[in-house]
């Protein structure tokens, strides 16, 4: 759960009458207590662990709840447009790392030349554009047909899997590429690399 505690509102899934539902809690609810356990990497969204104590809600609390039966929730659509969205904040930092890299292997110099010379170093680089636009196009499709009101947990679940090896991939190419540089805080590098992991843990144990 990210910001600290600090949000007047929060969406908490729990089961209900048997299901998968989503209710929205306000923060100032009595009962709501939040603990802070900071993380390797997402360190900016100041990740923790929210406690709920005996929390009364009314049932306007129910997302969904009052819809018509051609408008019922979906979780599991839910659950896949979220993962939808984990992904594209991958291929974000995976083109920021690609943009950073891109200058740096062109200006840095080694035994007389820039290292993008190197065939090792130039074909990482190229690498990680094909993987990049893969991972897009395929994230792309999966929002487009959730967008028209198809089915996309196929679509959701392979843009997923592809950019959680991916996107970890390019993070530690991205270390490596910066060589000792990559493992300071002197370059973004180790950063992304912690921000990136983090795609792998969410959600491990999707299935098809």
């Amino acid at each position: 759960m990210p910001l600290a505690g600090k949000a007047n509102l929060y969406l908490v899934a729990a089961e209900f009458k048997g299901q998968n539902q989503l209710f929205i809690v306000p923060g100032a609810s009595k009962g709501v207590s939040f603990k802070a356990s900071p993380a390797m990497g997402l360190r900016s969204a100041e990740v923790g662990s929210l406690k709920l104590d005996k929390v009364q809600l009314d049932k306007n609390a129910l997302v969904g709840a009052g819809n018509p039966s051609y408008k019922q929730f979906n979780y599991n659509q839910f659950v896949d447009s979220g993962n939808l969205t984990w992904c594209a904040m991958a291929i974000g930092c995976c083109q920021a790392a690609l943009d950073y890299l891109i200058p740096y292997v062109n200006e840095r110099y080694a035994f007389g030349e820039p290292i993008s010379h190197r065939q090792s170093v130039a074909f990482m680089i190229a690498d990680m554009k094909v993987e990049i636009e893969s991972m897009r196009l395929l994230v792309w499709k999966a929002a487009s047909r959730f967008e028209r009101g198809e089915e996309f947990h196929r679509d959701a679940f392979l843009a997923h899997h592809l950019c959680m090896e991916k996107s970890m991939e390019i993070g530690t190419n991205a270390v490596q590429l910066l060589g000792g540089h990559g493992f300071t805080k002197e370059h973004p590098a180790e950063r992304w690399y912690r921000d990136l992991r983090v795609l792998s843990i969410i959600n491990g144990g999707l299935q098809l």
